[in-house]
């Protein structure tokens, strides 16, 4: 197994940056009323559209692609991983199975630490917040183009029946499975991208902590 290290820190900081170390001002949305004195002023202030973004937890496809942490996550996820799955690990020709392996078990151990790094939120308290577009990135790098953007196209389409961002992840899961393995990638590539996606949802079940979106219209204000 050939590593090439120095693209290796590269490949882990696009896929191990926090997402809200990108952060311009937004927050994420909190759908549980916070107490406070406060409180009463925000409430007064707060619009008949915010009411409704409070406790609307669904995704919306405008509001999603307007928000340019978005692309962000999306490219660099894109970017890290197809440095991580195919220039930063090489294996010979006449490398044993156990090597390549090997490989796939550090690569997946990296992209499942990504992962759990975009949804864990250790800031005011512990919260989980759904990284759907640092997934869809990855789905690119693992599956290949074309099942990925079949994927994205038809879960963004299953959407507009889907209640919130959890099970919009799980459907994501099932449409990479069926598009990957349609489209020809390979079994190991389909299963890995697929419980990657499932990854959050999962770990919010276990947890019992709701996965929340990002909201840039909702801000506290101290």
């Amino acid at each position: 197994m050939i590593i090439n290290l120095w693209l290796l820190p590269i490949a882990l900081l696009l896929l191990w940056l926090p997402r809200q170390w990108f952060r311009l001002g937004g927050k994420v949305a909190v759908f549980a009323g916070a107490g406070g004195n406060g409180q009463s002023n925000r409430r007064r202030r707060r619009g008949p559209t915010e009411e409704r973004d409070k406790i609307d937890v669904s995704l919306k496809l405008k509001d999603e692609v307007s928000k340019a942490r978005n692309w962000i996550d999306l490219v660099r996820a894109l970017i890290g991983g197809i440095a991580l799955t195919q220039v930063c690990f090489s294996v010979a020709p006449d490398a044993t199975e156990g090597t390549a392996a090997q490989l796939f078990v550090i690569e997946s151990l990296i992209l499942f630490t990504a992962v759990l790094i975009q949804t864990i939120r250790l800031e005011n308290r512990f919260s989980l917040v759904a990284p759907v577009f640092f997934i869809l990135g990855l789905s690119f790098a693992l599956i290949g183009w074309k099942a990925a953007l079949f994927a994205v196209v038809g879960i963004w389409t299953l959407n507009l029946v889907l209640p919130g961002a959890g099970v919009f992840l799980f459907f994501f899961a099932a449409l990479e499975i069926c598009f990957g393995l349609l489209l020809g990638a390979s079994l190991t590539s389909v299963a890995l991208a697929a419980s990657l996606s499932i990854l959050p949802f999962f770990f919010s079940a276990v947890t019992k902590r709701p996965l929340v979106r990002l909201n840039k219209k909702t801000k506290s204000r101290r």
